[in-house]
């Protein structure tokens, strides 16, 4: 069943590759192909979804992709979009894709991995119908350039040297209205209820992508009258409103310090981060953490992840002193992470925001020799609960 007659009349496969944004990108992309009244499976590293049906995933292994396209295509779904990581690039064979897409290739996450992971997204685009590049950066643009007829994506003012560009109308709490632009003048107007900028690429690729097979701008106000609300599982999640909480999956610096950055923008009082290293972090990767935190008004730094060998006192030390060295206002420590999160939600007030990072939709904690359970958005709240203040609204 189509929208537009004509526009996207047979199955298709999307993927989406990257350092960061992946699940993200396909969640937004999963919400507007339904809205367009297609029936959708996803895989990624939250769930396996093949319509109606869902699986949780907690330990994401090598996904065996042909065998999940094969399964969508049995269930007779119209789309099916997938997360692709570097491993499954690497020890996969990737089926035909219709689209592909590039989210950032962050050099600062991908490290001395940088170039050959440069090589896996090249080749991944180049085997698409359709390559899409958010060329934000120097290799989304470097990469762009290598793959031919990449359709290019940008959120920033680069004029004609992308095919598409995102611009911000208005920031607000909740939401973030935005336009798409091409670069002939058609566009499509629409907003994001997700409060941090970098979003709008992500947005925008998917936007692009639909749009790039057919769907007219004008299509997508009228299925979306709200605008994009996709349901991201610990990805900026927004679990409460007053104050704002939200949880992220953030545990690598670069993306907490980003997520840390523009919450700080859109929060009018006080900006709470609940934070811990796990315990195969690197005392460097340890500090780097509590740097990235210090962009907060206070940091409360608590427990992650941590084997039996492990002493979680002394990872959370160089998460401390990383912070208060960093800057900022305020360090504390509490332990266990239900007992951090909880109390730093009684502690907020109504204007503040509270973030809590580094697990986002995982749900299993590992103390010491002891795998429990432990879903950061139910400690939320219970903290809520507890203050009577008010849960997200949808």
């Amino acid at each position: 069943m189509t929208i537009e007659a004509g526009a996207e009349d047979s199955r298709r496969t999307y993927a989406v590759v990257g350092s960061t944004g992946k699940a993200t990108t396909c969640y937004l992309l999963e919400h507007l192909l339904s809205a367009l009244g297609r029936s959708t499976a996803l895989y990624s590293t939250v769930e396996l979804k093949v319509g109606a049906e869902r699986a949780p995933v907690e330990d994401a292994g090598a996904l065996d992709v042909a065998a999940l396209v094969a399964r969508a295509e049995q269930a007779g779904v119209d789309d099916t979009i997938l997360e692709l990581r570097w491993v499954d690039l690497e020890r996969t064979d990737v089926p035909h894709l219709d689209v592909a897409m590039l989210t950032y290739l962050d050099e600062g996450i991908e490290g001395e991995h940088r170039d050959e992971r440069l090589a896996a997204a090249e080749a991944l685009l180049r085997s698409a119908d359709r390559a899409l590049v958010l060329a934000d950066d120097h290799s989304g643009v470097e990469l762009a350039a290598r793959v031919p007829g990449a359709i290019t994506v940008g959120t920033h003012l680069r004029g004609p040297d992308t095919d598409w560009l995102a611009s911000v109308n208005a920031s607000r709490p909740d939401h973030i209205d935005f336009t798409v632009t091409h670069r002939s003048g058609r566009s499509v107007s629409t907003s994001l209820r997700i409060p941090t900028r970098f979003s709008v690429g992500y947005a925008a690729l998917a936007l692009v992508a639909v749009m790039e097979l057919g769907v007219s701008g004008a299509t997508i106000p009228r299925v979306l009258p709200r605008g994009l609300r996709p349901a991201v599982p610990g990805r900026v999640e927004r679990v409460a409103d007053r104050p704002r909480c939200i949880v992220d999956i953030a545990s690598v610096p670069q993306r907490l310090e980003r997520v840390v950055t523009q919450l700080r923008r859109s929060t009018k009082g006080r900006l709470y981060v609940v934070v811990g290293a796990r315990g195969d972090h690197t005392p460097e990767e340890r500090r780097a953490i509590g740097r990235a935190a210090a962009g907060a008004d206070v940091v409360v730094v608590t427990d992650d992840d941590h084997g039996p060998a492990d002493d979680p006192a002394a990872i959370r030390a160089d998460v401390l002193a990383a912070a208060r060295e960093a800057g900022a206002a305020t360090v504390s420590e509490v332990a266990p992470r239900a007992a951090a999160i909880r109390g730093t939600v009684a502690l907020a007030a109504p204007q503040d925001t509270v973030l809590v990072a580094g697990r986002g939709h995982l749900t299993r904690l590992q103390t010491g020799e002891v795998r429990g359970h432990l879903d950061d958005r139910e400690e939320v709240r219970a903290g809520i609960a507890q203050r009577g203040a008010a849960p997200a609204t949808s």
